[in-house]
């Protein structure tokens, strides 16, 4: 008998963060069910950015997960996170990597360094800057929601990684760890127009951007085939 107390215990632990995830914006929003989200890094780490950003909700700030702008040339860019506040857009890029970060704002490609074990050489592997990332995403989100909205950016990197040396140079960018992701938030709102939305406002853009959100299998399925290929490219 002894030996379910455990087995019972956990079962219920895990039963109450489901029912606390379920309740959660990422959930009504996404549809991801909890298994489904922590067990995928990608989907983790936009969920651990909105719940540690959560309090702000109460503020009047909205969620919006997976967004699927349309490109000029009939692709599709997907941002992560995009929070709508009263002072204007915080948009978020989501890096769930380990290791070791180099990158610079103005390099196309950054480094991910991994150790392996002591006489062997690091493993070095090379992405996407994340900021022209983002930029990008910033672009098509403007040309939905118009040019007259400030903006502002913030790369979010696992709390499992060390930013070695990573240099920007963009006073609407931030490029952090997810744990100082609230300092962030604070940072960027900080530099943004008081009230320049109202409640009603808010909602107007939300409404006008969820579609992008709720898009069919075949568009994701098309988006990471396009972007298989252009990593093959």
């Amino acid at each position: 008998m002894l030996f379910f107390v455990p087995f019972i215990v956990l079962l219920l632990v895990i039963v109450c963060h489901i029912v606390i995830f379920n309740k959660t914006t990422y959930h009504q929003t996404t549809g991801n069910s909890y298994f489904s989200t922590v067990f995928d890094k990608g989907r983790y780490g936009e969920y651990l950015i909105s719940k540690n950003l959560r309090h702000l909700e109460k503020q009047g700030a909205k969620f919006l997960f997976n967004v699927y702008f349309p490109k000029e040339d009939g692709e599709t860019t997907e941002s992560d996170v995009i929070m709508i506040t009263p002072r204007g857009f915080i948009v978020f890029e989501s890096k769930n990597y380990s290791g070791w970060i180099f990158g610079d704002e103005k390099q196309k490609m950054w480094t991910q360094t991994l150790p392996q074990g002591k006489g062997k050489p690091a493993h070095k592997e090379k992405f996407f800057n994340p900021i022209m990332q983002n930029n990008l995403h910033i672009k098509y989100l403007r040309s939905v929601v118009g040019a007259e909205y400030s903006i502002k950016s913030i790369i979010a990197f696992s709390e499992r990684c060390e930013l070695k040396k990573v240099t920007v140079v963009s006073s609407d960018v931030q490029v952090v760890k997810r744990n100082h992701i609230r300092q962030a938030v604070e940072t960027a709102l900080d530099m943004m127009p008081q009230d320049a939305m109202t409640t009603e406002q808010i909602e107007q853009l939300y409404q006008l951007i969820y579609p992008y959100s709720q898009v069919s299998e075949a568009i994701k399925q098309q988006h990471i085939q396009n972007i298989n290929q252009h990593h093959e490219n």
